[in-house]
């Protein structure tokens, strides 16, 4: 998948930006605050209908304006052409080549893409809501029904919590065991699919990691549903609602008490090793570095293999925190297999040496929201 164009209108500092893309290599440079990583931002609501930073719609809008719209120009391996808009004027409208009046489920997963930046070192450094975080993601470009599941998670839950936490006096437990039973009829389905896809993508994982380590380090992932241990490699879904319902009963009482749910997947940890250690309590910094590049490498051939769709490649001021021979590994194990790369940064001049002469590679200069073609770096 590729994006031709782009018209951004008045997202943050943006007023009306129009961009045209090649097939390779887009470096957008300039000072820090000045607009770049909108421009991404801008590319992920068309990917995700949200920005991959944690924001929402209304803080996106321009000051004094009334909402935003962002539009893109796409086409896929296939060289079919796909059109996406996403606009927010107090509520968020989805229209794309499939139809209008669209919701995220619809279009998600239509361009599939994969964004590193600095605040996704979370993944390895974080908490396990950080790695929960990153494979929803993945999951969700994946599957249209792990999206609905995950939505479905959180209608469940706020319903739920709310009998749990009601000050009235009276309990309903009719109720309470309706809602019980719909939240271990998602979690087994989620924790399948979540299973399922750590088995697969874990190869992935080790082989990217091996090529960027020289083969020195060994690293596993490893998927830990909350409270309960899967018997299977491949478990069915009677068995794990079985070991959910008993999971329930413990800590029911604890659960009145508290005013809160106590199991599910919202709960689960992915917990990333090394060596046999642990990633975010024996990692080194070198080492942190290495296992996000080789997990989002992993993730690009993950996500290529299973939508049969390259993804589009979002970098958003990474470079800045990587030395030379991470610069060299990342060109190499992901930039190199992209059809289409966007690259956040302040020192353009930099990457020039990294990228092969056959690129094809645009540079655009931005300053304050407005965004410039360079005919050559300087």
């Amino acid at each position: 998948m590729i994006i031709r164009s782009l018209h951004i209108s008045h997202l943050r500092n943006h007023q009306d930006t129009v961009l045209e893309f090649v097939q390779g290599v887009n470096i957008l440079h300039g000072l820090n605050g000045v607009g770049k990583t909108t421009v991404l931002e801008a590319v992920s609501l068309c990917g995700f209908t949200k920005s991959f930073l944690p924001t929402q719609d209304s803080i996106l809008v321009t000051n004094g304006a009334d909402g935003y719209s962002v539009s893109g120009q796409c086409e896929s391996d296939l060289v079919i052409p796909y059109k996406i808009t996403v606009s927010f004027f107090g509520k968020k409208v989805i229209r794309s080549s499939h139809g209008d009046g669209l919701s995220p489920k619809d279009v998600i997963g239509e361009i599939p893409m994969v964004i590193l930046s600095p605040d996704f070192k979370m993944i390895t450094f974080g908490t396990p809501n950080d790695r929960r975080a990153f494979l929803d993601r993945l999951l969700s470009q994946c599957s249209r029904r792990y999206f609905e599941e995950l939505n479905n998670l959180r209608r469940i839950l706020k319903q739920r919590n709310n009998l749990l936490a009601a000050k009235s006096g009276y309990f309903d437990k009719a109720l309470f065991e309706v809602w019980t039973d719909q939240l271990l009829q998602c979690s087994a389905e989620i924790i399948l699919r979540r299973n399922a896809f750590v088995q697969e993508f874990t190869p992935y994982f080790e082989t990217a990691y091996a090529h960027i380590s020289a083969g020195g380090e060994q690293v596993s992932v490893l998927y830990e549903p909350f409270g309960i241990t899967l018997q299977q490699t491949t478990p069915n879904k009677p068995d794990v609602i079985d070991v959910l319902r008993i999971l329930a009963k413990e800590v029911e009482e604890d659960e009145k008490r508290r005013g809160v749910s106590l199991f599910g997947p919202q709960k689960d940890e992915l917990t990333i090793t090394i060596n046999n250690g642990v990633a975010k309590d024996y990692a080194s910094q070198g080492q942190h570095k290495s296992l996000l590049i080789a997990i989002k490498s992993a993730e690009f051939e993950y996500l290529k293999n299973v939508r049969n769709e390259t993804p589009i490649l979002l970098l958003d001021d990474v470079f800045s925190e990587l030395d030379i021979q991470r610069t060299e590994r990342v060109f190499d194990t992901i930039i190199a297999h992209a059809k289409q790369t966007f690259i956040t940064t302040t020192e353009g001049g930099r990457l020039t040496d990294f990228i092969p002469e056959s690129t094809a590679t645009k540079y655009f200069t931005v300053e304050s929201g407005s965004v410039t073609e360079d005919s050559l770096l300087l």
